[in-house]
């Protein structure tokens, strides 16, 4: 493989790794350092502001749809409280705590002639007043998302993600074709138009058309930032910062419940959700260009000039005839296949083995994280009360996980958090219902699964960034987290399942996990190994390694040493 010009350096001020020699892959890393000042700016940056749209268009959707109590729209000029109006006009379903339960959905003309009130024939509402009490607005109230048209509700879940699945892909694709940097400017004006047009949807059909492009637009752009970011760094820093990003997930999904708590008008706040991004338009002029991007698409020489402006804030020296070492591969024409290069993807078999289970990875974390998260309504807790205490609970996680990657790797924590989260919902089918306050057990180990959840996802988008070659590392992540927007469209249709029993969802979501924790064990361990620049060296990354060959090899190593 070739090599670059030596640096001509102080010695005092190169570490071990300094010293090597310098390959193609990590040759931009070894001339700017793999950790520094300038990568410590922008990755702060980055980890704050990352998810920030995503986590305000993806999560606001609980809020919006959140339910309120409704009836019958009374007669205008009557003079009837809602209760009276109730009792004179619904049918009667029962009780539940001493209260009795109407149907809002058909009513009766109140009558004085008793005997032609008992004659008179229910009718369905057309409609309807809300409780707003605490919720200003929402779109069930503005679109009368109720009775018949209650099951609409769910497509604002379905648009959303089918907006996020066609982003992720997209955002990969373009970010490949026209760089990191461009991609994030777009997809952020992107977000804040479509926003800020859904805030004044006139009617339901408008309002899943903006949201769409929410979808499309929000996390395709944290996705092409967080690629930025682990193509800049390396080692131990790769696995703190590939996790890091999370807490910003954390933090603004808290956000996002107080900010709802505190502006229960789901018009003003998707406002409150668009408008403010535009000031992180700032990030482009702080942002450049990936340096790994440019020379994997032959743009040597501005590469080269990034390298150096990074290495002087660094305080590395770099020789006036620096050069970057442009891969033969690069050189001969690959650089032109990112922009479609996902049908690479499946054409090793090696590389097909590793993508395949990938997107099931993704798929399943993304299934249970979502399904847990937005279909929570009908769980015991309050609604604030279990978003807020999940956010919460995702920064120790978080730190967790981290520790988990430095100390066992990639391939040992993704099994541990598949197999706790299973079994943690699994054991829900063996709580039974009504018995305890709020049901508390089996929202705890809904908590627990959903933390386990958030610990794969991190896990997750940096094993995908690290087998996945630089000429379509946007494109592997991207078509990743494709699958991860599927499963939370099929998750509505498993939440259905609680007409047998409320077990039965949680019990499901117990199973994709465990599944994706076997799957794990056939893919080879990424950490302390460089990112691989080609698709040849994305196919050989760890050909021959998963956790049952590690296993057989530690126990030959044993039984030798007897």
């Amino acid at each position: 493989m070739a090599e670059m010009m030596p640096l001509n350096t102080e010695k005092a001020r190169l570490d071990t790794e300094e010293n090597k020699p310098v390959d193609e892959k990590e040759q931009i890393i070894q001339a700017i350092g793999g950790w520094g000042p300038w990568q410590l700016r922008r990755c702060i940056l980055i980890i704050i502001i990352i998810w920030l749209p995503a986590s305000f268009h993806l999560l606001n959707m609980v809020y919006y749809t959140a339910p309120t109590d409704y009836w019958c729209k009374r007669p205008v000029g009557g003079n009837f409280t809602i209760e009276q109006w109730k009792l004179l006009t619904h049918k009667q379903l029962g009780f539940e705590n001493k209260h009795i339960l109407f149907d809002p959905c058909w009513v009766k003309q109140p009558l004085q002639d008793k005997e032609r009130e008992v004659e008179a024939e229910y009718e369905k509402c057309q409609e309807w007043e809300y409780d707003t009490s605490f919720w200003e607005r929402t779109i069930i109230m503005d679109f009368n998302l109720v009775c018949d048209r209650a099951q609409y509700t769910k497509f604002t879940q379905q648009m959303t993600f089918f907006g996020l699945m066609c982003g992720v892909l997209s955002a990969g694709l373009l970010s490949d074709r026209f760089g990191r940097r461009h991609t994030m400017l777009g997809l952020l004006l992107l977000t804040v138009v479509s926003g800020t047009i859904s805030s004044f949807s006139p009617n339901y059909t408008f309002f899943l058309i903006s949201i769409w492009f929410c979808g499309f637009a929000s996390l395709g752009y944290g996705t092409v930032m967080y690629v930025w970011m682990m193509e800049h760094v390396s080692g131990r820093h790769k696995t703190i910062l590939g996790a890091c990003p999370h807490y910003c997930f954390g933090f603004w999904g808290l956000g996002t419940a107080v900010i709802s708590y505190l502006v229960p008008n789901w018009r003003h706040l998707q406002l409150i959700f668009s408008v403010p991004c535009l000031v992180l338009a700032g990030a482009y002029f702080y942002l450049p260009e990936s340096a790994r991007w440019l020379l994997a698409n032959g743009r040597a020489e501005e590469a080269e000039d990034l390298c150096r402006t990074i290495a002087r804030v660094n305080g590395r020296e770099l020789p006036d005839d620096f050069k970057l070492v442009v891969s033969k591969k690069t050189a001969e024409g690959e650089k032109g296949k990112g922009y479609l290069g996902f049908i690479q993807l499946f054409t090793h078999s090696h590389l097909r083995r590793k993508t395949l289970i990938n997107y099931y990875l993704w798929f399943s974390t993304a299934l249970i994280y979502y399904g847990l998260t937005l279909n929570s309504n009908s769980l015991g807790a309050s609604l604030f009360v279990y978003q807020s205490v999940g956010k919460l609970l995702e920064f120790p996680a978080i730190t967790l996980v981290i520790f988990c990657l430095l100390k066992t790797g990639r391939r040992i924590t993704l099994m541990i958090f598949y197999s706790l989260g299973g079994l943690s919902l699994l054991l829900t089918m063996f709580v039974p219902l009504n018995y305890f306050t709020n049901e508390w057990p089996i929202v705890a180990l809904n908590l627990l699964g959903r933390v386990c959840a958030i610990n794969t996802l991190a896990c997750c988008y940096i094993y995908s960034s690290e087998i996945f070659p630089t000429v379509v590392r946007n494109v592997g992540l991207g078509s990743s987290s494709l699958w991860a927007r599927v499963g939370p469209m099929v998750a509505p249709f498993i939440a259905g399942l609680k007409e047998y029993d409320e077990r039965i969802p949680t019990a499901t979501f117990g199973v994709v996990a465990l599944v994706a924790g076997l799957l794990v064990t056939f893919l080879p361990e990424t950490s302390n190994t460089p990112l691989p620049d080609t698709i040849q060296e994305s196919e050989a990354l760890g050909q021959g390694d998963t956790f049952w060959t590690s296993l057989r090899e530690q126990k030959t190593k044993s039984e030798n040493k007897k």
